[in-house]
């Protein structure tokens, strides 16, 4: 006989019967043709103030002080420093303060020239020493190239812009006058008045006038 006759058929037949056997049986457990006797275990009873598993079950019952409770707040309560928003949204806002102006810088007087003081009021006053001009003058272009008159309302500066208006103020009177020229030539005098302005003042040789820029 065959290798293949006697042992491996014998095995094959074997495990077809086997197959059928779980086969059916499942099918009979599956259709409750079978009952099926499961192990159900019921788990020991416990109590409700119990902790623990087993036999080792602590009780609760007792373990604590009630002087050991912590009271639960039924509402939050805020602190008193604390702003709401609502709070904040009627709170006025604050008002930024201004930023301080850069202080200007003095210019330094021209050369031969003495500085202006300063008047003791605040309405923008200085006070300079001042001379005039005119006769010997009539007729000749200023150093704007106007030609200067006999009542011409005019005043001459080292510095100032042509155009610039300044205020003059002298025992009581005042006048307006436009730079219009260049001087004075003399150390220590800041304006040099033209015959309109020195005839409106009733100013005369040198002395020391008021007067305030009023701009172009």
């Amino acid at each position: 006989m065959s290798y293949h006759k006697r042992f491996v058929t014998p095995m094959l037949t074997a495990c077809a019967v086997i197959g059928t056997l779980a086969l059916t049986t499942a099918a009979l457990f599956a259709t409750g043709v079978v009952p099926a006797n499961h192990a159900d275990a019921a788990p020991a009873a416990i109590r409700s103030d119990d902790l623990g598993i087993g036999p080792k079950v602590v009780s609760l019952e007792g373990a604590l002080d009630p002087a050991d409770k912590v009271p639960v707040a039924e509402e939050a309560q805020k602190p008193d420093t604390m702003t709401t928003v609502q709070e904040r949204a009627k709170a006025p806002l604050p008002k930024p303060k201004p930023k301080p102006k850069p202080a200007s810088r003095p210019t330094a007087p021209a050369a031969g020239a003495s500085a202006p003081s300063r008047a003791t009021d605040t309405t923008g006053w200085l006070s300079a020493k001042a001379s005039w001009y005119g006769p010997g003058f009539y007729g000749r272009n200023t150093a704007s190239g106007a030609v200067l008159t006999t009542d011409m309302m005019n005043v001459a500066h080292r510095t100032l812009p042509f155009g610039t208006r300044i205020q003059f103020e002298y025992k009581g009177r005042t006048a307006t006058a436009v730079v219009n020229d260049r001087g004075p030539f003399v150390g220590g005098r800041v304006f040099d008045l033209g015959p309109g302005t020195a005839g409106a003042l009733g100013f005369s040789g040198v002395g020391t006038v008021r007067y305030r820029i009023l701009g172009r």
